[in-house]
């Protein structure tokens, strides 16, 4: 009877911790938010520094060198591309009402000639759609001020920024303390488990760079095939755009379809069919290698993570959905599902000889 009570109250306190805990991270959801944002930059960081000092550059002397290449190839591309975007950007914008009002007749002269597409309730003929612009643009504007908080964003950028340089310059003291929280025997298993960590965001902040770079550079391509206005912006839109998943090209194509929609309703639909074909390559050759082979995550995964990040931190929360689910995913697969020596991952099944492994692997049936 006192083992059975002890074990009772050993499993309430861990229950009564765990709650502590969770309502101590919600309260502090915001450093969390800036803890993940300083992890990330440093993650982007460490190669070019690490590779300096393998070359026998002083860590200091090699963090100020990748940082000054930062703020120089941020300077000349904010130098040529903020200009160009500015202008362009303001241009459309001034635009877009006479656009919006054009896009509206051609919808009342389509319900017109088909009066089937009315429907009970005016269908075609009577949609807003400046009005549903409108509300779209209030929508987004509530989000802007629910999601940045004004200098509050700033000062947890800033403060990012220097966590980053500070894990840079000299990250032992805090691996050691890190692993000092584990036993000696579980030190080596817990760097191990770091390490996995480390290569999958890395991987993942390379992919997505890439990923970025290659689409802005079809979107470009494609836009100005077709003589669409503004090409340059809108493909650093899509380009940007492409950190949020799924969703983040959806959003990118309806500003670009609206400048073609003001020469005809034919480029318009042929921006359409561009902006397909690109989340096609996207999605078929430029995803599988940044989700499968440098994160590891399923679809329905990165879609579930960007909903459920993108409600507890906002536009924040949808950037760092991707690499918080592989975090979470390494986690569970060595601490929990290899422990358990549970079947392999899904993955297994599409590598090339792991059948054959398997079959080696299973005891032969006793006669």
């Amino acid at each position: 009877m006192g083992t059975s009570l002890l074990s009772s109250a050993r499993f309430a306190l861990v229950l009564v911790l765990l709650a502590i805990a969770g309502l101590l991270l919600y309260e502090l959801i915001g450093v969390i938010e800036v803890l993940a944002l300083a992890l990330l930059i440093a993650l982007i960081l460490a190669p070019a520094v690490d590779l300096l000092v393998y070359l026998k550059f002083p860590r200091v002397l090699a963090l100020l060198v990748v940082l000054a290449g930062v703020v120089v190839g941020f300077g000349l591309l904010g130098y040529i591309v903020i200009p160009i975007i500015t202008d362009q950007g303001g241009d459309f914008l001034a635009r877009v009402p006479g656009v919006i009002r054009g896009v509206e007749r051609y919808a009342r002269d389509l319900g017109e000639q088909y009066p089937a597409l009315q429907g009970s309730g005016g269908g075609v003929a009577s949609f807003d759609l400046t009005e549903a612009v409108q509300q779209i643009i209030q929508r987004a504007g509530e989000l802007y001020s629910l999601t940045t908080r004004g200098a509050g964003l700033l000062l947890q950028a800033v403060g990012a920024v220097v966590m980053a340089l500070y894990m840079v310059s000299n990250p032992k003291p805090l691996l050691n303390g890190v692993l000092a929280l584990f036993p000696l025997e579980r030190r080596g298993r817990v760097e191990e488990i770091l390490k996995l960590i480390r290569e999958r965001v890395s991987g993942w902040i390379l992919g997505q760079i890439a990923a970025m770079l290659l689409i802005f550079i079809l979107t470009w391509i494609g836009l100005a095939a077709l003589d669409v206005e503004y090409a340059f912006t809108f493909a650093v839109l899509t380009g940007a755009l492409e950190i949020i998943p799924f969703f983040g090209p959806i959003l990118a194509a309806v500003p670009p379809t609206l400048a073609a929609f003001a020469d005809s309703p034919t480029k318009a639909l042929l921006v359409v069919v561009i902006y397909v074909a690109i989340h096609q390559i996207e999605a078929h050759i430029v995803s599988p290698m940044v989700m499968a082979r440098s994160v590891q995550l399923h679809p329905v995964v990165v879609i579930l993570a960007v909903l459920a990040m993108g409600d507890l931190l906002g536009l924040a929360g949808v950037i760092l959905a991707v690499p918080t689910a592989a975090v979470l995913t390494v986690l569970l697969d060595e601490l929990y599902v290899k422990p358990l020596g549970a079947a392999p991952s899904p993955r297994a099944a599409e590598l090339p000889g792991q059948e054959g492994k398997r079959e080696e692997a299973s005891p032969a049936p006793h006669s």
